[in-house]
């Protein structure tokens, strides 16, 4: 091989090697350039999204829940004029409502001792059947209430949850579901004045809650 041929290819070799160089520094560049485009692109995107930043706007709920006011009126109510809202006139006709709720608007009854008689009308506000959601209206005795309450659910709903022949109730109405109503009408001759005397609703395990106190008054 020649001098010239030998210097010739070595001169190319040469060239190409400078060439390789420049392409590498050029595609560095232009990773260097791309990689901080993209960089500040997301960060552009995410910053708003960062952890500390703009908390107070995220977490913000979208809805109040209750109105402080409200909450606050609601506190501020008296008991006692809720107490006086239990309170039946002392009429000889007396209604009362029972819901879905397990409740009755009424935790006290009272009745004259003037009437011969007392109708007691019971209205279900609710819309639940008799038979998963029912309520009656029983009498008795402060003294016979437990014992007959907790033998009214042997009686069935066939009995209104009523025990058959006891003497302990002193008035009793039938079972009935949302949207009916029913009455019973009984004389308070044998009830005193003074006396304690239990309203409550016999359906099993209602009378825990649905239950007031029943008076007779001179």
């Amino acid at each position: 091989m020649s001098d010239s041929g030998l210097g010739f290819s070595v001169k190319r070799f040469v060239i190409f090697i400078v060439a390789c160089a420049i392409i590498t520094l050029v595609f560095e560049g232009m990773s260097d350039v791309g990689g901080s485009m993209i960089k500040g692109q997301v960060s552009r995107t995410t910053s708003k999204f960062h952890p500390e930043k703009n908390v107070g706007d995220r977490i913000k709920p979208v809805f109040v829940l209750e109105d402080k006011t409200a909450v606050a009126s609601a506190e501020n109510s008296s008991d006692d004029s809720v107490v006086d809202s239990w309170n039946a006139a002392d009429s000889c006709e007396q209604v009362i409502e029972g819901n879905d709720m397990l409740q009755f608007n009424l935790k006290e009854m009272k009745v004259s001792a003037a009437c011969d008689s007392v109708t007691v009308t019971l209205k279900h506000t609710g819309v639940m059947a008799a038979e998963i959601m029912g309520h009656n209206w029983v009498l008795t005795t402060d003294s016979d209430f437990m014992p007959v309450a907790t033998a009214a659910a042997g009686a069935g709903l066939e009995n209104n949850y009523v025990p058959v022949g006891d003497d302990r109730v002193l008035s009793a109405t039938s079972i009935i579901g949302g949207g009916e109503e029913t009455s019973v009408t009984f004389s308070i001759g044998s009830l005193s004045a003074g006396d304690d005397y239990t309203f409550f609703c016999s359906f099993p395990g209602h009378y825990a809650i649905m239950k007031g106190s029943f008076k007779v008054i001179a």
